[in-house]
């Protein structure tokens, strides 16, 4: 059920106008029902209260019922409408990947739930990265019966920036089992110019993200991470020689980059399926 419209129906004035203007600002499309007004016939996504989770009695098979609560942060509510709109609703997700774009003065962060784009964020003070990562984390692992799957990978660009902020995630989630840290090159991932009219992507960092989340590169581990950061503080010129003769080549001429980015943006293409393209490995 992925690009559904969505439905509202509440008598809860307050959250009525909560997620009215939340839906507005994120451009997705959502009918207003009244209380009155007949069930669509056909699978749906319902928006209401917990309290009001008693109307929709015996209607459980056709339709998806996301309820929100006083006690629960209102944004990961909005965050887990957004995933219903653009993935799938779904009761648990098993997949979270972040793809990080380090600058000087922004932090480009591209965000896949279930190897599909869900979100993209700019960050503009180092000190509240890992708290936006951590918060994304909760949003999606809270009340999941297993571990999610994490993926981080980090542009190389501004290494001693990377190396810090690699460094936090992996003192937050470095016990997990099912975690991946990779290092990606940064090469021409700027030189991308996306006009996304519906806003989904902002900033030049946003766009860079993206890309280096098409990208493979050099996977960190408990067994090298210590040796590699050594490395890098070390050596950092030769490291970046040894880096580059790792990489497995990646050719974006031979794709319309714009083009599977669009793709990705409206979720016709899943992040593993444009990675294959982008590096030869299916041609569409």
């Amino acid at each position: 059920m992925r690009n559904k419209i969505l439905y509202i129906r509440t008598e809860n004035l307050n959250f009525f106008y909560r997620i009215n203007k939340e839906l507005t600002r994120l451009n997705i499309k959502f009918v207003v029902l009244n209380v009155r007004d007949k069930l669509p016939n056909l699978p749906s996504v319902i928006l209401t209260t917990s309290e009001e989770i008693h109307r929709f009695k015996n209607s459980y098979e056709k339709l998806k019922i996301l309820t929100y609560s006083y006690e629960e942060n209102f944004q990961h509510y909005v965050l887990k409408v957004l995933a219903a709109y653009k993935i799938e609703y779904k009761d648990y997700y098993s997949e979270l990947m972040f793809s990080i774009d380090p600058g000087t003065k922004q932090i480009g962060i591209a965000i896949f739930l279930d190897d599909l784009f869900l979100i993209s964020h700019t960050i503009y003070d180092k000190k509240e990265f890992i708290e936006f990562i951590n918060d994304k984390v909760g949003c999606f692992q809270k009340d999941t019966p297993f571990l999610m799957k994490l993926e981080f990978k980090f542009g190389s660009g501004v290494l001693p920036l990377t190396i810090e902020l690699l460094k936090e995630v992996y003192d937050s989630f470095g016990s997990r089992k099912n975690m991946k840290l990779s290092l990606i090159d940064e090469s021409k991932s700027s030189k991308t110019k996306i006009k996304d009219k519906k806003k989904r992507v902002r900033t030049t960092h946003e766009v860079s993200a993206l890309i280096l989340a098409l990208r493979n590169g050099i996977e960190i581990n408990q067994s090298n991470y210590s040796k590699i950061f050594k490395k890098i503080k070390l050596q950092e010129s030769n490291y970046n020689k040894d880096y580059k003769k790792n990489l497995v080549e990646f050719d974006e001429s031979i794709v319309d980059l714009k083009e599977l980015i669009g793709k990705i943006l409206n979720n016709e293409i899943s992040l593993s399926h444009s990675s294959k393209i982008l590096y030869g490995n299916i041609t569409d």
